[in-house]
């Protein structure tokens, strides 16, 4: 009896599951791996307005008898008195911050799969077990959707940098706002989001499965101030790494990039618009939750 009153519940959790990940992917097949004529004129263009501008450069600085600068990783230069600025290539060090992403996301995914149906209902649950292990279902599967994404994404944005032509600029950061400017603020968001679910999915399932209060709560006190200290160094490197911008204002510039996307791409805008329907209709539902709990 055990067994059927437990069916719905997982029939209802592949449900979801299955939302999720096809909500993910229809997200990232708005992404084009191949370039428009567009945007190949304009790398095009670019190209030549930098070989022109090495070229004007390395003439002034032979007839003035100086070197030239060399562009470090992240943009800064031996030389901060020399005006004219060295363009290069970006594309293998953007090309290993997305495989940074991608192998540590490919690993949670694994063992959010495998635990995400580790607390099954049952019907003697009291109201805050009953929550708890609804909690630990969501994240974890959130989680394994989030991490899915950060996987498709980065495995695109890698095999673009592969198949395109050079695309210089002054520095990895410029490199990646003029090309990946979307597609990083996604892979980035969604990968501390399905780690920080995968800390506080693990934290509910600790204290649901050790019988013992004090250890259980130890180990919530424990994962739970990590999970602090992971968004305030979150928030932190956001603002060093966006420019010195403050975290709302890196917000709003990934919402406009989200409507722009969603704008231009009818696919990739059906995907975040399912996806707010799922997320409003989840808020809308736990008062629902709660009732059936309580028995009222």
């Amino acid at each position: 009896m055990l067994a059927s009153a437990l069916c719905p519940h997982k029939f209802l959790f592949l449900s979801l599951l299955i939302v999720i990940v096809a909500t993910e992917t229809g997200v990232s097949a708005g992404f084009s791996i191949g370039s428009s004529p567009r945007a190949g004129r304009h790398v095009r263009d670019r190209r030549a307005f930098c070989q022109s501008v090495n070229h004007r450069t390395n003439l002034s600085q032979r007839s003035h008898g100086q070197s030239a600068a060399v562009i470090r990783r992240g943009g800064r230069r031996d030389d901060k008195d020399t005006d004219a600025e060295e363009l290069e290539d970006f594309g293998g060090a953007v090309g290993g911050l997305f495989g940074n992403f991608r192998i540590p996301a490919m690993l949670v995914a694994a063992s959010t799969l495998g635990s995400a149906f580790a607390l099954p209902f049952a019907e003697t649950d009291r109201v805050l077990f009953g929550f708890s292990k609804r909690i630990y279902a969501f994240t974890m599967l959130t989680s394994l959707g989030s991490m899915v994404l950060v996987v498709i994404l980065s495995t695109i944005c890698m095999n673009d940098i592969a198949i395109s032509p050079a695309r210089l600029s002054t520095s990895v950061q410029q490199y990646i706002d003029d090309n990946y400017a979307l597609e990083w603020m996604m892979v980035k968001s969604h990968f501390y989001y399905g780690t920080l679910a995968f800390v506080v999915g693990t934290a509910f399932r600790a204290w649901v499965s050790i019988t013992c209060p004090v250890v259980g709560n130890a180990i919530v006190g424990i994962l739970s101030s990590l999970t602090v200290i992971s968004i305030s160094t979150l928030l932190e490197k956001s603002r060093n790494q966006g420019g010195g911008k403050p975290f709302r204002q890196n917000v709003v510039c990934y919402l406009k990039l989200l409507l722009a996307k969603g704008k231009s791409s009818p696919l990739f805008g059906a995907g975040a618009i399912l996806w707010a329907t799922t997320v409003a209709y989840i808020f809308v539902k736990f008062p629902h939750v709660y009732l059936y709990l309580s028995g009222v």
